[in-house]
């Protein structure tokens, strides 16, 4: 289990085992989502304020979210200034959060990034934009020190970064040993070799007006179990960077699955500095429509759909829906299972292999792996 568990809820993963193969893979989550209803009836101040209050990961991302529904519905479009805040703590979260989750999960022992520093780092870009995180705010007449937190989130990203794009590559993709980063894919490979797992679930893609459309008439059995036209769908590291040459040449060397979705968080680490150095250019958060907000939190998709009504008691939150990554990505039907029913495994590697895989996929919450 790790370390996260709070309001929020849980993910609990049954291996159903039998001679050598996963027979079937069963999820149950004990994620409360309908959480947001008790938001409902209050001011939108209210509840901006009290949304980062009930979740512990992503809590920009959800506050971005809050804040952006709002502001749509009310009509107030922010200025550039305030967007490009935003995005960037978006993206300072994103490296928080994957920066821990390296830390802690995968190279525990290797001290690849100083951990101390890096949340020091957050704190000090958390609040000198916390001014974008109110409802409707000005523009910050400051001048912002973007390039300079990009750079020293390149230093503490060092091991990571340093090396240039063909360095990192043979480090990787030739298991180099010396290397941290090559150790821990090696190890990967080696404890995994000869294992095959079934393919996973594509990336979210929805017609538009399909997300909308499903919030307003499947409501809170939708955010429990999304599902697109198509199915179940993906939105995580690996989706996001999955395309890339390095992964496809990974692919071409019969590189483990799971050691490719590490490649995945550690590209994406990789990329991190000079995205936020180029902060302009990213579209991390997409109005829909008015009171529905698509945003790209560290681990993938995160939906926001909100409504208001104006009374005698003024503008109060009358409807309030959530769809998390951790929805789509755990489905009872969706990546997780499909990856590993079927599979034959032995049983001295079986827990650790679902253990690794959940960690590659990522989910929001605390999960336990109970092997029945």
């Amino acid at each position: 289990m790790n370390m996260h568990t709070n309001i929020a809820g849980q993910i609990k993963v049954g291996v159903h085992y039998r001679r050598g193969y996963i027979q079937q893979v069963e999820l149950i989550s004990s994620r409360p989502v309908q959480l947001t209803r008790m938001l409902e009836g209050k001011t939108p101040d209210e509840v901006v304020q009290q949304v980062p209050l009930l979740f512990s990961l992503c809590r920009c991302a959800q506050s971005v979210a809050t804040l952006t529904a709002i502001e749509s519905l009310q009509g107030w479009k922010p200025h550039a200034a305030v967007i490009e805040a935003r995005q960037f703590l978006l993206l300072a979260e994103t490296a928080r959060e994957l920066g821990i989750r390296l830390a802690r999960d995968w190279m525990p022992e290797s001290k690849v990034i100083d951990l101390p520093k890096l949340l020091c780092w957050y704190a000090e870009v958390s609040n000198a934009l916390s001014w974008a995180l109110l409802l409707k705010p000005g523009r910050e007449p400051s001048v912002l020190a973007y390039s300079d937190w990009a750079a020293e989130l390149c230093r503490i990203l060092s091991v990571i970064t340093e090396a240039d794009e063909l360095q990192f590559k043979e480090a990787v993709l030739t298991h180099r040993r010396s290397h941290p980063v090559g150790q821990v894919v090696a190890e990967l490979s080696e404890t995994f070799k000869g294992i095959e797992l079934g393919r996973g679930c594509h990336e979210i893609q929805m017609t538009p007006g399909y997300l909308g459309h499903k919030l307003n008439t499947d409501a809170f059995e939708f955010c429990a179990k999304p599902v697109t036209e198509t199915g179940c769908l993906e939105t995580s590291m690996w989706t996001r960077n999955r395309t890339r040459q390095m992964i496809k040449e990974s692919e071409l060397l019969a590189m483990h699955p799971i050691a490719q979705r590490f490649l995945a968080l550690l590209l994406e680490l990789r990329s991190l500095p000079q995205r936020l150095h180029q902060i302009k250019a990213e579209s991390l958060i997409e109005v829909e429509e008015p009171g529905l907000v698509k945003v790209e939190a560290a681990r993938g998709m995160l939906v926001h759909q909100l409504k208001t009504e104006i009374s005698d008691q003024g503008e109060r939150v009358r409807g309030f829906k959530l769809i998390a990554p951790t929805e789509w990505n755990f489905h009872p039907q969706g990546t997780l299972v499909r990856m590993l029913e079927g599979v034959r495994v032995p049983a001295d590697k079986l827990k650790l292999l679902v253990e690794k895989l959940v960690l590659a996929v990522d989910p929001c919450v605390s999960y336990e792996v109970e092997v029945i």
